[in-house]
């Protein structure tokens, strides 16, 4: 075509020619030719005119040709997202993320790696046009190198010289890998589970190239549909079993679909008791509706909290399997299944049922159920109740303080912390316990705190629990077997009271601490008493002072204890097993295995030692009795502790 001149039917021309080019979807190498043409013409406004449009369509050919590959891309997803969808084997999964990646972007090679969950490390687990085997067992750590730092960061990260790009924090044996396989470029982006990442997907050139915006995207769309899939090829396998295991007991659905919907009700009805926080006996006589039975709710100690139902419970209740239900025993026409009430490893009980008929699985799964419920109230109750405790705790730990509170601000501060009240008359233990975290001593004294309307808190680091109405005799006698059976240990109580207001705590409190340490000193663990229950020594300690203490023992012991040590003797030893033997010598000769004469001649230096003979008399040998006891027991308790400052 000759355009010398250029009159309109050359324009014409050209004209046609450039439509031409744009329908057939001609390379750029065409309009560069065409341009050339025209510009080889004469001069002129028409000459311009075409080359601004042989220009403009060759930016209209970028433009189709960028949206021709865009449209390409996302049909390639498409397809990816549907070849992808009906794959169900992971390893299938994966080879095919890795073979679609390489495809698309045409790169020399795609890897995949996941973090492994038990080591914590990245690991390389499908590569796909490596020509060496080094690069197929990488493993680093997370934050080192490209899948490292992808892993960490969970951002997309592109590099076009691998080696030497500054970004990087290299692993060295990675970067020895990848050097070995040839590879220069590489680009990678997060594989996501939800805001997880669990590993990347990447492309990679054994030469320098710069990968740009829409490449990463389309691999981010890639890596998006993967970790879809892999998620669902795991949902999948789970599924599977599942269905394997359906299809097994298929056989039975027909006998198992009456069970089935009683247990789809009393779903529904457990629900509405938590979310109205149900106490548990409102919980215990809707399970026993359910269930069409006889049910109890026990605790740890084997008490019975509660029962439901219109049957009577058999004279024993069986133990719970832990973490299981359990058939325990036929019993006649019934048949009795327990189940522990806990949560997590904390247990509060459990629950016996005793049923008229055999009970279906889903009746068993309803029973279950109905544990959890109830772990989930109580554990609900506890934690208001360790709220308030903790509040009235603070407020009694500041009365039990060593320094004495100003009572006009500590009642303005009861008022207000809705403590309890402490006009009505309370009795006050000081609890120790044996075998078991003070922690453990703690929860059971709140817990049963809590059933009386009562306190429990840590002070000093002692429990101390008030309990009010109760006498201090009964609470002596049953609260150390209650909270021993609860915490799972022996526990002391030092008892006192009643009070009948916050001085009055604050005086028995001193005294149940008292007793708990004569308790403990006596050796008499496992106890609960008050200083009228310690016997004649804590009838004593009531109303002596520490200066007639130390009387006492001055005109006893000391005498004694002082030439035993100045003379190596045992006369101490010899006194104490004497009264033991009922004042026979010849019953402590043998008690302690020496000769009667020994005896008779130490009991003459004991005469001697003391300047009389009124020990052995009825009411010396009950002050010489009661000093050796008060001897031991100050051995492991100071006279300033053991008795009131004042009273000295």
């Amino acid at each position: 075509m000759i355009l010398g001149g250029m009159g309109i039917p050359a324009a014409d021309q050209t004209i046609a020619r450039l439509l031409h080019l744009l329908a057939t979807e001609a390379p750029g190498e065409a309009f560069d030719q065409l341009a050339e043409i025209v510009e080889a013409s004469a001069p002129g406004p028409e000459r311009d005119e075409m080359l601004i449009a042989i220009a403009r369509s060759g930016r209209i050919r970028d433009l189709l040709a960028h949206r021709k590959r865009r449209e390409k891309e996302t049909h390639a997803l498409i397809e990816t997202a549907r070849d992808l969808a009906s794959l169900r084997d992971v390893d299938e999964v994966l080879d095919a993320i890795v073979h679609r990646a390489r495809q698309l972007l045409g790169t020399d090679a795609t890897y995949l790696a996941l973090l492994d969950p038990v080591r914590g490390d990245v690991y390389m687990r499908i590569t796909l046009g490596t020509v060496t085997r080094a690069i197929e067992s990488i493993r680093q750590p997370v934050g080192r190198g490209i899948g490292g730092r992808i892993i960490a960061t969970g951002e997309p990260f592109a590099t076009s010289d691998y080696v030497n790009d500054a970004r990087l924090n290299r692993y060295p044996s990675v970067t020895d890998a990848v050097v070995e396989d040839g590879i220069v470029s590489i680009a990678g982006v997060p594989l996501r589970i939800g805001d997880a990442v669990i590993g990347a997907l990447f492309v990679a050139n054994r030469y320098e190239r710069s990968y740009d915006r829409t490449e990463i995207e389309l691999l981010s769309s890639l890596a998006d549909h993967a970790s879809i899939v892999i998620e669902n090829a795991r949902l999948f396998a789970h599924a599977e079993v599942a269905a394997g295991r359906l299809r097994e007991t298929n056989a039975e659905l027909s006998r198992q679909g009456e069970g089935l919907e009683r247990a789809s009700i009393a779903h529904e009805q457990l629900i509405p008791l938590v979310l109205r926080r149900a106490d548990l006996g409102e919980l215990v006589d809707a399970v026993a509706a359910m269930l069409d039975g006889t049910v109890a709710a026990v605790g740890v100690d084997g008490s019975v909290l509660v029962t439901g139902g219109r049957g009577t419970l058999p004279d024993t209740l069986p133990a719970p399997a832990r973490g299981a239900v359990a058939a325990a025993r036929v019993t006649g026409t019934s048949r009795t299944w327990t189940v522990p009430v806990q949560a997590g490893e904390e247990r509060f009980g459990h629950l016996v049922l005793v049923a008229t008929t055999q009970l279906l699985d889903p009746d068993v799964r309803t029973l279950e159920r109905a544990a959890q419920t109830a772990a989930l109230l109580m554990l609900m109750d506890r934690q208001v109740s360790t709220a308030e405790q903790q509040v009235r705790g603070e407020l009694i730990d500041d009365l039990l303080a060593e320094r004495e509170p100003d009572w006009t601000a500590f009642e303005r501060r009861a008022r207000r912390a809705g403590a309890v009240d402490l006009r009505a008359a309370h009795t006050v233990l000081v609890l120790s316990a044996t075998g078991v975290p003070r922690r453990h001593l703690l929860r059971a004294a709140a817990d049963l705190a809590s059933r009386h309307g009562g306190l429990a808190t840590e002070h000093a680091a002692q429990v101390v629990l008030l309990l009010p109405h109760i006498d201090p005799g009964e609470a002596a006698r049953t609260v150390p077997a209650t909270l021993g059976r609860s915490a799972g240990g022996v526990v002391t109580a030092g008892v006192a009271g009643p009070a009948r207001s916050a001085q009055e705590v604050r005086r028995m409190h001193r005294e149940a601490e008292r007793c708990l340490r004569l308790l403990l000193a006596l050796g008499r663990e496992g106890e609960g008493a008050g200083l009228a229950e310690v016997g004649v020594l804590g009838l004593v300690l009531e109303s002596t002072s520490q200066k007639q203490v130390r009387a006492l023992l001055a005109q006893t012991v000391a005498p004694l204890q002082r030439y035993d040590e100045e003379h190596n003797t045992l006369l101490l030893e010899t006194i104490d097993a004497y009264f033991a033997a009922g004042g026979n010598p010849r019953a402590t000769a043998k008690a302690m295995q020496v000769h009667p004469n020994t005896i008779y001649q130490r009991l003459e230096r004991i005469d001697n030692v003391l300047g009389h003979r009124g020990w052995r008399e009825p009411d010396g040998a009950l002050s010489m009795q009661l000093g050796l006891q008060l001897q031991r027991i100050l051995e492991q308790i100071p006279v300033e502790e053991l008795l009131p400052a004042a009273g000295g």
